[in-house]
């Protein structure tokens, strides 16, 4: 299962949202940092907490904060867990064995790999009456990821439904991040309750219909674009050319950019990874469209950065034609 890495896509940010949940969160930091079970923690949540939103957040929250991401397992490659069975009932009991051994081994250890952090959240949220969905699918969270389609699924999440509406919910890319073969933790309440329409850039469900969103993404349509940051959805941008992550060009052209329009006070670079000194973008608005073309003098492969105001928004892969 995918982990989300990359320094430059952390930033921290306090948006409205979290201020919302600042009293939920304040609570929840008081909780013990370990529960013997996912029914000791659901009962401290309905304790604390009436309405279904706030009880999702006090799940995410704590989860995030203290289950952190099994680097070992992750590198070992030991995520998928294999059983053979009889007939379909003989399926479905496995199954639930392997899924409850999921959830005790997460609370048993502070540890897991995404699905140990979905099927976490599942469970808890269940018992608490409110309905989720365990959703597998495919993630791009690193410059490799693009125009690499991996052989099967690589991530899991969750949708949780507040009222009549599905929500979505990454407890894993809210925990933290791994940096040098190091797990950081750091909690980014981004990815609770976050925008279909921006979740699809980086997620996309096995079934489509778990997407929540009416955009239409094929799997290769989805590794081929550039890799988004939050910086792109804080800052509102909207890419329109290039779409392509990977772009082949010959030194000395030049890279055309077509944006939406770009809000009042943010401020666009660029960098090179072979020059990470930024240099800035004056772009030309008319109406609701933009546009900059950056001077490519790099003679060897490389990679591209779109920053908005000091954060990494964009990222491609540079390919040069010899």
């Amino acid at each position: 299962m995918k982990l989300f890495t990359g320094i430059l896509f952390i930033f921290f940010s306090l948006t409205l949202q979290a201020q919302n949940y600042k009293v939920v969160d304040e609570k929840v930091n008081s909780y013990p940092k370990h529960y013997a079970s996912a029914e000791s923690l659901a009962s401290q949540i309905a304790k604390d907490f009436k309405t279904d939103e706030d009880k999702a957040r006090a799940i995410f929250t704590w989860l995030a904060k203290n289950i952190s991401y099994d680097l070992q397992r992750f590198y070992k490659g030991d995520t998928k867990v294999n059983f053979s069975y009889t007939d379909q009932a003989d399926f479905q009991r496995k199954l639930e064995a392997v899924n409850t051994h999921s959830v005790n081994e997460t609370l048993r250890t502070n540890k897991a790999v995404c699905e140990g952090y979905a099927r976490t959240f599942k469970k808890v949220a269940e018992l608490l009456d409110i309905p989720c969905l365990f959703i597998g699918g495919y993630s791009k969270s690193t410059i490799n990821d693009i125009g690499n389609i991996p052989p099967q699924e690589d991530h899991a999440w969750n949708a949780i439904k507040i009222g009549n509406k599905w929500r979505l919910v990454d407890v894993t890319w809210a925990a933290g991040h791994s940096e040098n073969k190091q797990w950081k933790p750091f909690f980014d309440d981004y990815f609770f309750f976050t925008d279909p329409d921006e979740f699809i850039l980086t997620h996309l469900p096995a079934e489509k219909e778990f997407s929540f969103t009416d955009k239409k993404v094929q799997l290769k349509d989805f590794y081929n674009t550039p890799l988004f940051a939050k910086a792109y959805f804080k800052n509102k941008l909207r890419l329109k050319t290039p779409s392509q992550g990977a772009l082949t060009l010959t030194s000395g052209s030049t890279i055309d950019f077509e944006m939406g329009q770009i809000l009042e006070g943010v401020t666009l670079h660029y960098a090179f990874r072979d020059n990470m000194r930024p240099q800035e973008i004056q772009p030309v608005c008319s109406g609701s469209s933009c546009s900059f073309s950056i001077p490519l003098t790099q003679t060897n492969n490389t990679e591209l950065f779109i920053i908005a105001n000091r954060k990494t928004a964009l990222h491609y892969k540079i390919f040069i034609k010899k």
